[in-house]
This record gives C-alpha cells, structure tokens and sequence, in this order.
C-alpha cells in the first residue's frame, strides 16, 4: 500500500528479468521506447536510486471512461486497487452486441462517464445531461456469465451488469445493443501478442482484466511537459491514462531507461516488460469528450 506523497527509487545497477514481486508493471514512457532495454536480462537490482515521487495514483474502472483519483492504493497481480473497496483497474468493459470491447475510439464521449466507488460492492455512475446509476457489482450466480472478447483475446469470462445500467449505457452513446460487464476473475485471461514474446522478462501473468497490454502503466510528468513544448495545443497526462504519474523527474522521458522500480519502504516494486503502444485513444480530449481534428498528439510522436 502507497500514498501519493511517497517516494519513487530506482535501481542504479543493470535490470533483472525476474519478478522480484508477485505484481509486474508496464515501465515506459508513454510514447517513447528503447528497444535494447527490455531485450535484454540483467542481475537483480541491489542499490537504489530516488528520480521522483508519486505524483499521482489513477485506476480507470471501466475502461476507456474516466479515472478514479486515489490517496492510497493496492497492488494486486492484475492492477491497481481502491483500499476503500474492492474496485479494481479495468474490471469493467462495454461491449457492442457481438460482445466485442467498445473504446472512445469509436464513442469519445465515454471519456466523460464518471464512476464513482460506493461502498459494499456498489458503483456510480454519472455523464453530462444523464441522471446518475448505481448498480451493484455483479456475483456469479448461474445465469449471467459471458464470453466477451477484446482486440485479439475471443474468450473471456465476464460477467453481465443487468440491464438498469446497460440502459443507461445504451442511452448516453446512441447505441442500444452497448452492454457493461464485470471480470470477476482475480487472475488475467489474456494471451501474449506476437510483439510481448520478444521482451524475455515480459510473462502472460503479468497482464491485466481488461487492460491492453500490463496490469500496469506509469508515466512521468516532465514527459508530458516535453511532448506539449513540440504541440500547438497542450495535451495533459490524462491523454496517455496513466496509473501513477511520476512527478519531480529530473529529465523527460527518463522513465524509458527505468528498469525496477521500488517504492516506499520497499514492498511495491515494479519490473520494466513490454513497450506502451499508444493508438487514436490518446487523441482524445478527456475534459471535453471529443476527437481532436489534426490527430495530436499521436501525430507528432509518430514522428
């Protein structure tokens, strides 16, 4: 368990492909990778070094909607967790009427879906001109498990929030086939891409529920100020949905070269795996629910 206000140490010797921890972590910048750093093992860490401080801790309930800012938080296997409740990282996903993930790439204005953590297994909901839903968190009960696929995995076990908030759901987006469902499983169910077999530290245990890549992602403030001195118009780290943001970071885009980090006293310590592949996600305005028009700033770190 962690708190804002502590520091973040990295290790000053050469990285370790073993997990020195059961939870692993997606360790990059946002849009920068060096491909020689996560191609390679090394001994574990014994010495530390302090780069910055948790600046702040995100979990995205429901993913592609908004973020949940937390004081403290859980690290568990497949993400980041409330210590108020049992609401984790990406445990919800929409899905369309082929049970196919639906992201604000297609409905932007899922950016705006606010849940809020409620207390004995419960969730609220709110979006602009919407009455607010609170829906209990679905528990097997025989009849409402599904098979819901996202970009490449076809079977994952979920299960179906009812119909209250699919309604809800249905009726803020404009498409009524749109459902909510809940991974209920405590261990990830994903398969590894094609790509993650070239990173030897990365394993398929080190992924999330509903997450594209890590259970994990960090990102450093000085990052994003770098990136926005090349935009016309400044983006915030909320483009990139980070879950914990770095802040105090001496260089941007220092986190490339981090390969553990260590946390507070010790006993959350993340590893380096896989690049952060960024898509037209990140194009999207968190704060107003829209697209931008000249594809920033995907266009610019493409470059």
């Amino acid at each position: 368990m962690y708190s804002g206000n502590i520091n973040l140490v990295q290790s000053s010797t050469a990285v370790s492909a073993l997990c020195i921890s059961s939870l692993a972590a997606l360790l990059t910048s946002a849009w920068l990778w060096k491909k020689t750093q996560l191609l390679k093992t090394h001994p574990k860490p014994q010495k530390w070094v302090k780069v910055g401080t948790v600046g702040k801790l995100h979990i995205y309930p429901i993913k592609s909607c908004s973020a949940v800012n937390l004081e403290k938080a859980v690290l568990t296997q497949i993400g980041l967790k409330s210590t108020e409740t049992t609401i984790m990282d990406r445990k919800f996903m929409v899905v369309d009427e082929t049970r196919k993930q639906v992201t604000m790439v297609k409905f932007p204005r899922m950016s705006l879906i606010k849940p809020e953590i409620g207390e004995r297994g419960k969730m609220t909901l709110s979006a602009p001109d919407m009455p607010s839903i609170t829906f209990t968190v679905p528990k097997p009960d025989g009849n409402n498990e599904r098979v819901c696929r996202n970009r490449l995995d076809p079977d994952i076990k979920a299960l179906d929030c009812g119909n209250e908030v699919a309604q809800w759901l249905q009726e803020y987006l404009g498409d009524t086939t749109l459902r909510l469902y809940f991974h209920h499983l405590n261990h990830t169910q994903r398969r590894l891409e094609p790509y993650m077999l070239k990173c030897p530290q990365f394993q398929q245990s080190d992924m999330g529920a509903f997450s594209n890549e890590t259970a994990y992602l960090l990102l450093s403030e000085a990052s994003v100020d770098e990136l926005n001195k090349r935009l016309e118009k400044e983006v915030s780290h909320k483009n990139f949905r980070p879950n914990i943001l770095i802040s105090q970071v001496n260089e941007p885009f220092a986190e490339v070269n981090w390969s553990f980090v260590k946390i507070g006293n010790g006993n959350a310590i993340l590893k380096a795996c896989v690049p952060c592949k960024r898509c037209p996600l990140t194009t999207v305005d968190q704060d107003a629910g829209v697209m931008s028009k000249d594809g920033e700033p995907l266009k610019t770190l493409r470059k």
